[in-house]
């Protein structure tokens, strides 16, 4: 997912504060990138409920098994698009933020 990377490296340095069309555009690029993630997680939490259940039977508690579902390919990528939507989530918000004051700024209202 090198575009998020080159978003969260841009939103880093600075690179929007002059470049408001450029955020509006990588908003964009954000939500297709955040609907594509939603699908593969969903594709893991579908097959979540099966493979816990396995699990369970073979540990003697709840906390038990989610700590050996997280050891799982499964529960690791579960984890990490949990992560990745939530860094998403907050770079989607600082263009949103950006995009607002570029528009202030066009009507001097700020």
């Amino acid at each position: 997912m090198q575009q998020i990377d080159d978003i969260a490296e841009n939103l880093r340095k600075g690179f929007y504060t002059s470049n408001p069309a450029g955020a509006s555009n990588d908003l964009g690029i954000l939500a297709g990138n955040y609907a594509w993630v939603c699908g593969q997680l969903e594709n893991i939490l579908q097959r979540k409920p099966a493979i816990w259940g396995e699990i369970r039977k073979n540990v003697k508690s709840d906390t038990a098994c989610e700590r050996a579902w997280e050891q799982t390919t499964d529960g690791l990528n579960e984890m990490g698009l949990k992560l990745r939507l939530k860094g998403m989530d907050k770079m989607s918000s600082a263009l949103k933020s950006l995009i607002r004051l570029a528009e202030g700024e066009m009507r001097n209202i700020l």
